[in-house]
């Protein structure tokens, strides 16, 4: 009897906490995720034109909730150098055919790349700072650089002296910008692999810049095969627009904002699906338009999602060099960015700013009655996301989770079925409540 009695409280509990998650998770939100981090979107990026269909569907999206474009019906546009790599991406030593993205990582500005059996040469990282020696090696091996990989390994080099470490580092981050070797390509030895970025792919590059695990190309590693295509072009890219007329105070405005975009792809058989990363932040900024539209809000209330902000914040610049609304009518930025998780609370960044504090002791203020969230976490100011060129301009604050479940940073595990939203009810809640509190 003890049993049974004990097998119907495990399945009351099981029960209550099943009806407890499907009424904290938000299905709007997460079918919105699972669209835009799907395949079909390539990763929001260039490639496939992953992020020009993300935005046509959130534009689409925001018509059915009822906002009202701006811009040009919807959009607004800018051009940026871009990079796309498509098709086949294959990396082979001796024979063996490397894992993508697990063995190795190609910089996503590196140049398109067919060399098979290309020789590789290796060099000592403190090579890097003896400029005499090094012109004296380019010099002496120039025309087999011209055919080969050089390769550095970036760990095994040591340093008693601080400052040549230093200086060693700096050689090394200069090769992503600068190849003096005129190799092929360089391959960075590492012990772990760096997080792929999409950074600098602004410009075109002559060689292609790739990590390697370092415990696979021991010494006896003598050749590498290497084998993709990635297009540098101008990309023409857009921000997404819309807005919802205040009630009360029109001429004054609420604006939210997230960035749709993405890391796109590294050939065809890995694509980055940005589901926490920012397909959680773009999915919640439609759900406050889907709830200011059936509850007017006192001030109008603007949406954007901005592209380009894996590029290095590209589309908010942009924006704010180029306003389609007067920023000196916005009384506060809130950008959402990474908003998956969050059983740690948020963090809330430029807090303290005299624009932005009260909404931050708002948002305080409820969660210590309400306790909608684990914490309220300050943070002062920095150009972490998109908010940060309207702080320059207008009050902005960016907000995002801490703790919970999703999928890897800038990895191809960030997945919509690794987002946990039971937190997420609450939490729309909380910033809701500060949003009108002002």
């Amino acid at each position: 009897m003890g049993r049974i009695r004990h097998l119907i409280a495990m399945s009351a509990a099981w029960l209550c906490c099943l009806v407890s998650l499907q009424a904290q998770d938000s299905s709007f939100v997460r079918q919105n995720i699972r669209v835009l981090s799907s395949p079909e979107m390539w990763g929001r990026a260039g490639s496939h034109d992953g992020e020009l269909k993300a935005a046509k569907y959130l534009s689409e999206q925001f018509r059915q909730v009822g906002a009202i474009p701006l811009g040009d019906n919807g959009f607004q546009y800018y051009d940026i150098g871009a990079h796309k790599m498509e098709g086949k991406v294959e990396i082979s030593i001796n024979g063996n055919v490397l894992k993508t993205f697990d063995d190795y990582r190609i910089a996503a500005y590196s140049h398109t790349t067919h060399a098979t059996n290309a020789p590789i040469l290796r060099i000592d990282a403190s090579l890097l700072i003896d400029k005499a020696k090094m012109e004296q090696y380019i010099d002496k091996h120039a025309a087999e650089l011209k055919h080969s990989f050089l390769y550095i390994d970036a760990v095994q080099w040591k340093s008693k002296d601080e400052t040549d470490s230093k200086l060693i580092k700096k050689e090394l981050q200069s090769l992503m910008f600068n190849n003096p070797f005129q190799s092929i390509g360089i391959l960075i030895g590492v012990d772990e692999l760096p997080t792929w970025s999409v950074a600098y792919t602004d410009t075109e590059r002559n060689y292609a810049y790739i990590s390697v695990l370092r415990e696979l190309f021991s010494k006896k590693v003598k050749s590498i095969s290497v084998d993709f295509d990635n297009s540098f072009y101008m990309k023409h890219s857009q921000n997404v627009c819309y807005y919802i007329r205040g009630k009360q105070c029109a001429d004054s405005m609420i604006v939210l904002t997230a960035h749709y975009d993405h890391l796109g792809c590294m050939g065809d058989d890995v694509y980055f699906p940005g589901a926490h990363d920012n397909a959680s932040g773009a999915s919640t900024v439609l759900d406050f338009a889907r709830h200011f539209s059936q509850h007017p809000p006192k001030y109008t209330t603007v949406f954007l999602l901005f592209s380009g902000e894996e590029a290095g914040l590209q589309g908010s610049a942009h924006f704010v060099q180029n306003p389609i609304i007067p920023l000196e009518q916005v009384k506060l930025v809130v950008n959402i960015d990474m908003f998956c998780g969050g059983n740690e609370g948020i963090t809330v960044v430029n807090y303290n700013s005299k624009g932005t504090q009260p909404f931050y002791d708002n948002l305080v203020e409820i969660n210590d009655a309400q306790h909608l969230a684990a914490k309220v976490n300050p943070r002062v100011n920095t150009a972490n996301s998109d908010h940060y060129y309207f702080s320059k301009k207008c009050p902005a604050v960016f907000i995002y989770t801490m703790g919970g479940r999703y999928g890897g940073y800038h990895h191809y595990t960030d997945v919509c079925d690794k987002c946990g939203l039971d937190c997420y009810n609450n939490l729309f809640s909380l910033l809701l409540q500060a949003i009108e509190k002002l």
